[in-house]
């Protein structure tokens, strides 16, 4: 399982936690005008955090 592997933890952009990588999603938006992937933790995406430049659509997830 990715939480108990600390090589698979990033760190939500939204909410500076450490994340499992099991409980995270990349979402596509945009930084300096290229395209970027910003890693977020489910609960922040749930909640409606976007990155700048984000054009897509997110399906919520189960926590």
């Amino acid at each position: 399982m990715a939480k108990n592997n600390k090589s698979l933890m990033a760190t939500c952009v939204a909410c500076n936690k450490p994340v499992s990588t099991e409980s995270a999603v990349a979402l596509m938006g945009a930084e300096d005008g290229r395209g970027k992937q910003f890693v977020v933790c489910v609960t922040c995406a749930n909640g409606g955090w976007r990155p700048p430049g984000f054009a897509g659509l997110y399906n919520i997830r189960p926590r």
